[in-house]
């Protein structure tokens, strides 16, 4: 199956910590889906089954000593969650309360497509981020490295 989880698109957090999956990414991603605190980003992944699968396969190749703390990160980091019948996740007490993701501050979150799993952001954390993402310098960067494979 090919992944191609694109765009963004912005949604409230309901009174029941729950939000809405774009229906776009919703085939892709399957009833049930993994959700994970990201180990750089201040947002959460939301992975199909068969992508988590792949994803723990790669932790399985760390050499061991890696592997568990690797492990102990990752897996204590994650939940499973199922997407109901209007859509919707519901987040975990952990990750709403978590302080740097601040998915309860404003309320309201930026789901973004990273092509085989999608993204949630606090709205100002996304902005943040995108802004540096789309800053001149680091846009010569990203061309840089689509230069480097071919475009």
């Amino acid at each position: 199956m090919i992944f191609m989880l694109i765009g963004k698109y912005k949604y409230a957090i309901d009174s029941k910590n729950r939000i809405c999956i774009p229906h776009k990414f919703r085939g892709d991603l399957g009833v049930r889906c993994v959700l994970s605190r990201d180990v750089v980003d201040k947002c959460l992944n939301l992975y199909s089954m068969g992508q988590w699968e792949i994803f723990s396969e790669k932790i399985e190749q760390l050499p061991t000593i890696k592997m568990k703390k690797v492990r102990q990160y990752i897996y204590s980091n994650s939940y499973e969650v199922e997407i109901d019948s209007q859509g919707r996740i519901v987040l975990n007490e952990q990750f709403c309360e978590d302080k740097d993701l601040r998915l309860l501050t404003e309320k309201e979150v930026m789901i973004i497509g990273n092509h085989t799993h999608a993204q949630i952001w606090n709205v100002t954390e996304w902005e943040d981020f995108n802004g540096k993402l789309n800053a001149e310098e680091n846009r010569e960067s990203i061309i840089n490295d689509l230069l480097e494979v071919g475009f």
